[in-house]
């Protein structure tokens, strides 16, 4: 992710002043770049060793320029938000100096068809509407207290930004049910599996889970409010129902209610044991007993 000045088009000179392109920050799974530079052309060229394709918001803090995509010409004023490919080339024609933040953000951590992505790109820079003026602001105010946040509020609010990206796409646009509805449930499915992968881990908790997926915690929310059931019961469930699993399995009876606990992600015991009992009307070791001697009898199956 970088803005390369180009040769002046007469005298066969070049600008003495160069963009600086060494202000590069991280916000969680964004990449952010500050250039400051002189009136002049400024190519941005796709990195062929990039690790996966992403798309790239800008803001100029200050100047203007006329923003050249896929052959057409823009004009891109202070404050106007621009996103482009980044997998494409394009030019800033800069009018004067100039201030610009550009935000790398990877497409997997956006909620967008490859369609919409595209649409997205080829947009004219955002001046007005529902959520140009909020997302505006706040990556001003994101690129100013960068170095102060930690890891876990880096990685919110990079899924805040990624939110309102999405939103950004959408705004004004028709994705169709069907679209929206695929895009939810391959979320979800991606939800599931890293709660799955992750059951054994104390500290798995839907804020965890969000970061994971690079979305914000409230969209995590917003996923499973037709489910009947919240991200946290979710987890829940899982660790129960696999702890369930493997205290019912033939030659368990050795194993303690501590050591299963454990593997499955309970903080103690007796927490396992209370949220064991409430949710089957059994203790664990009653449970455990009583697969034990059902699978001693004839006819009967483990479960």
């Amino acid at each position: 992710m970088s803005l390369t000045p180009v040769s002046a088009g007469t005298g066969g000179t070049r600008s003495t002043r160069r963009a600086d392109g060494r202000t590069v920050r991280a916000l969680g799974f964004l990449q952010v770049r500050t250039v400051r530079g002189a009136a002049q052309s400024y190519v941005h060229r796709p990195d062929d060793g990039a690790p996966e394709s992403c798309l790239l918001l800008g803001i100029h803090a200050s100047g203007r320029a006329s923003l050249v995509r896929r052959g057409a010409a823009e004009a891109c004023g202070p404050d106007d938000l621009f996103v482009c490919d980044g997998t494409e080339p394009f030019t800033l024609h800069e009018a004067e100096d100039f201030t610009l933040h550009l935000v790398r953000i990877p497409r997997r951590a956006l909620a967008l068809t490859d369609h919409q992505a595209r649409v997205l790109s080829d947009r004219a820079p955002f001046t007005d509407g529902a959520v140009a003026p909020l997302l505006g602001p706040l990556l001003r105010e994101l690129v100013g207290a960068l170095p102060e946040y930690s890891s876990r509020t880096a990685h919110h609010l990079a899924g805040t930004v990624a939110e309102l990206v999405t939103l950004l796409a959408v705004e004004n646009a028709d994705p169709g049910p069907h679209d929206e509805r695929e895009d939810r449930q391959s979320l979800i499915r991606q939800v599931r599996a890293h709660v799955d992968s992750n059951l054994w881990d104390r500290e798995l908790t839907p804020a965890g889970v969000a970061a994971a997926q690079h979305v914000s915690i409230r969209y995590l929310h917003k996923l499973f409010e037709g489910h009947d059931c919240t991200v946290g019961r979710w987890i829940q469930h899982r660790r129960l129902t696999e702890a369930r699993r493997e205290l019912a399995r033939p030659g368990r009876n050795d194993t303690t209610v501590s050591a299963v606990a454990r593997r499955w992600g309970f903080a103690s015991a007796t927490h396992f044991s209370r949220s064991f009992r409430a949710a089957y009307g059994v203790s664990p070791s009653d449970w455990r007993d009583e697969r034990t001697r059902a699978s001693r009898g004839p006819g009967n199956a483990d479960g």
